[in-house]
């Protein structure tokens, strides 16, 4: 495969390294796009053609890089291969739609749709003209993942019998939430902590150690209302929550092993040794556990921790460092998985990124999660 040609919804005019309100773009996909040598920004479409040049202006981008006001404008320029999209989920389906339609390779971030029925239509476009698609659950390329998946299927462990995992759905202090980012409190928004903090982890959960047979949930919204603080630290209003910060589900997975999930609403310097996620996976002949110090899952943390216990054994930290592309080196820690599903795209790797078909499988089980718990919102 040629030098892939890009064509990027929802770059945005800012500067920044940190994530926030329309940053997701600058600090996960433009690296990747400025560094790779597998992929090149050829065009930048925004909701004019004004904010489209200035966000070209302000990263730097080749003055040849065209500028667009209209997705269908995007879908029809000849010179892009990837359509890239990212931004707010409940423009996902205008936004995608004509490029599937032009038969274009076409990445959505996750979620793929506001909804279970959004994300069905995606996928039936993209199935019927027969594209390559990818969608933004960057964990499964974490290196820590795919070591967990080959110690799994090389039968280390034996046969699986168990796993155990808690997390949290909260990665700053729990009594607080980000400025301009209130749309996430809603539950019916499609992007929240349950439809992305938690379906993040789950995404990996399955891809790992396969779906499950049967399940019993229960959500719970602990925290109704949650300040929102101005820069200066002092609290701005009062946002209304409805969103689950309290998501158990167990049950048996098609392989035959028993699961327990349970994600609870504490930020990372509420939880013991710092530990956003904990999660264990046990087997006839030994477990292993998988820490690191964010809830956000899909982020590569420098403090991923992966250990295994073989039976008659001392406990092992394993090593789960492999070689690398060198541009991976020059991307910001926020945006390294980005970079490395969009490598194991262009080499062809699906091992190590999902398609509109497997996440629409994921969207399917947040609303199977929801429904058996009965949760109201």
């Amino acid at each position: 495969m040629g030098v892939i040609r890009v064509g990027m919804i929802g770059l945005a005019a800012v500067e920044s390294s940190t994530l926030g309100p329309r940053t997701w773009g600058v600090v996960s996909f433009l690296p990747t796009f400025i560094n790779s040598p597998d992929y090149e920004i050829v065009a930048v479409c925004n909701s004019t053609v004004a904010s489209a040049l200035q966000a070209i202006e302000t990263h730097k981008l080749p003055k040849t890089t065209n500028a667009y006001g209209s997705p269908n404008d995007l879908a029809n320029d000849p010179n892009v291969d990837l359509v890239v999209v990212s931004v707010l989920v409940t423009k996902h389906v205008v936004l995608a739609e004509p490029a599937l339609i032009a038969k274009k390779q076409v990445f959505v971030e996750w979620p793929l749709g506001a909804s279970t029925r959004e994300a069905e239509r995606l996928t039936e476009l993209a199935r019927a003209n027969n594209l390559k698609t990818i969608v933004g659950v960057q964990a499964r390329a974490d290196p820590v993942i795919v070591k967990t998946k080959q110690l799994i299927n090389s039968g280390a462990l034996g046969s699986i019998t168990s796993t155990t995992v808690i997390g949290s759905t909260s990665s700053i202090p729990s009594d607080v939430w980000f400025k301009g980012s209130e749309f996430y409190l809603g539950m019916r928004t499609g992007a929240n902590v349950f439809h992305v903090y938690f379906a993040h982890f789950l995404d990996s959960f399955t891809h790992v150690l396969g779906g499950f047979e049967s399940l019993q949930s229960s959500l719970k919204t602990e925290i109704t209302e949650i300040k929102i603080p101005a820069e200066d630290g002092v609290q701005e209003h009062i946002a209304q929550k409805n969103v689950p910060d309290h998501v158990l589900v167990q049950g048996k997975l098609k392989s035959g092993a028993m699961a327990s999930i349970a994600y609870r609403w504490a930020n990372l310097n509420e939880a013991v040794d710092d530990v956003g996620v904990r999660w264990i996976i046990t087997g006839k002949d030994g477990e292993i556990e998988i820490t690191t110090d964010q809830s956000h899952w899909q982020m590569n943390s420098p403090n991923w921790k992966l250990r295994l216990k073989l039976k008659g054994a001392t406990t092992q930290e394993i090593d789960f460092s492999s070689p690398e592309p060198d541009f991976i080196k020059h991307i910001p820690q926020i945006g390294k998985n980005t970079g490395r599903i969009l490598e194991a795209y262009a080499r062809g790797n699906q091992a190590d990124y999902a398609d509109f078909e497997s996440a629409l499988e994921t969207h399917k089980l947040l609303d199977e999660i929801v429904q058996k718990s009965g949760f109201k919102y």
